[in-house]
């Protein structure tokens, strides 16, 4: 297994933990994100925890994926989903603590361009093995 799936599995590995202590502490998760009073309420901590399942979802293709080298789709799927977050924290700005917005917006950006990274790292070893055939 190349390096690329080994970080990326690592990557999706990540993700389920993130998944999982949404799972978990939802309304810990969101005091970061949408602060503690809001978090704390019930129906937000359904929304946080479908938040958990989708990345648990995510991360757990994303490893089992590496292990096939078909890896890429569920990144992308991944890089999609951080995006999506990233868009609704800063559309929702002017209604979050000013800290979660920063947080966030660190924390998916640097995820997005991760994951994007593995993709195109994934594509360029791709290309070059191909070249290396006859």
């Amino acid at each position: 297994m190349g390096i690329n799936r080994y970080a990326s599995a690592a990557f999706g590995l990540g993700r389920v933990a993130f998944g999982a202590y949404a799972l978990a502490r939802p309304s810990e998760l969101g005091a970061t994100w949408i602060g503690k009073r809001p978090a704390g309420r019930k129906p937000v901590t359904v929304i946080l925890r479908a938040l958990g399942v989708r990345d648990v979802a995510l991360g757990a293709g994303t490893v089992a994926a590496s292990f096939t080298g078909h890896h890429a789709p569920w990144l992308a799927a991944g890089v999609a989903a951080d995006l999506g977050d990233l868009t609704a924290t800063l559309a929702g700005r002017d209604y979050l603590p000013e800290e979660g917005v920063r947080g966030t917006v660190v924390l998916t950006a640097v995820a997005s361009a991760a994951g994007a990274a593995l993709i195109l790292s994934r594509a360029a070893g791709a290309r070059s093995e191909s070249a290396d055939r006859p």
